[in-house]
C-alpha cells in the first residue's frame, strides 16, 4: 500500500504540470501573451529539459534565428515528444516566411512520414505544395502528393492540379521558372476580444504582412482569428 502512495504522489503533479504547459498553449493561440510571459521564467527554472517547456521558449522568443534554434535543438533531443511535429512545422513556416523555398520544402515534405499521427497533415501538405510550386519543382509537387495520397485517403489534393494516384518513380528537380508563390495563409492565433486581434494585426503588419481579421465559431464560442 505504501508503494500505490509513493507512485501517486510522483503521478500527480507531473499530471497537473503537463496539464499546466497546454493551458499556456491555449492562452497564446488566445494572444494572451502577458500572462504566459509572467509565468515562463518559472517553468524555465524548474523544468530546464522538458520539451513543453521548450517549445512555449520558442513560441515566445521574437528572435526568428533564436527561436529556429530552439525548435532544432528540441527535434533533436526530444523527436518523439507530442511538441516535436508542431517544431518541425515551425521551421519550415519560418523558411517560408523568409522566401526560402527550397528549405521549406525539403523541410515540410518530412513531416507527414516522421509523424503521421500528426492532426495537421492537411496544412504542412498545403506548404509543402506551395513551397516547391514557388522555385518550379511540380515534378516533386507530384511524387510527394502521391505518396502522401496513399498514407492519407483523406487528404483534399484537388487545388494542387494533382491526377489522383499518378506519382513519379522519384522527386525530379525542375530549373527554377520565373513565377510568383502561390499566397498561403498562416492564422496567427484566434482571440476572444476583439482589441486584442487588432493589437496583433498592427504587429504583424508593421513586418510587412497582410492581415486580416474574421470572425470563428469554436466549440460555440465567437473568436477573431
Amino acid at each position: 500500500m505504501p508503494k500505490i502512495v509513493r507512485i501517486t504522489t510522483l503521478f500527480i503533479p507531473f499530471f497537473l504540470f503537463a496539464q499546466n504547459v497546454d493551458m499556456y498553449l491555449s492562452l497564446l493561440h488566445e494572444g494572451q501573451t502577458d500572462g504566459v510571459k509572467e509565468y515562463l521564467p518559472e517553468l524555465i527554472s524548474k523544468y530546464p529539459n522538458d520539451p513543453g517547456v521548450r517549445y512555449l521558449q520558442a513560441l515566445m522568443t521574437s528572435d526568428g534565428m533564436k527561436s529556429l534554434e530552439m525548435y532544432s535543438s528540441l527535434l533533436e533531443k526530444y523527436p518523439k515528444s507530442k511538441y516535436a511535429p508542431e517544431a518541425a512545422v515551425k521551421i519550415g513556416e519560418y523558411f517560408y516566411a523568409r522566401g526560402l523555398y527550397s528549405q521549406a520544402g525539403r523541410q515540410l515534405c518530412q513531416i507527414p512520414r516522421r509523424y503521421p499521427s500528426f492532426s495537421g497533415i492537411q496544412r504542412v501538405v498545403d506548404l509543402t505544395v506551395s513551397s516547391f510550386l514557388a522555385i518550379g519543382e511540380e515534378d516533386s509537387v507530384r511524387y510527394y502528393v502521391g505518396i502522401y495520397q496513399n498514407m492519407f485517403p483523406e487528404l483534399n489534393v484537388e487545388g494542387y492540379g494533382v491526377t489522383k494516384g499518378k506519382t513519379s518513380s522519384a522527386p525530379m528537380t525542375q530549373k527554377p521558372k520565373t513565377l510568383e508563390p502561390k499566397p498561403y495563409v498562416v492564422q496567427i492565433g484566434a482571440f476572444g476580444n476583439l482589441g486584442n486581434a487588432n493589437r496583433m494585426k498592427l504587429q504583424v503588419s508593421q513586418i510587412g504582412y497582410e492581415v486580416e481579421i474574421s470572425p470563428v465559431q469554436t466549440n460555440g464560442r465567437k473568436l477573431h482569428a
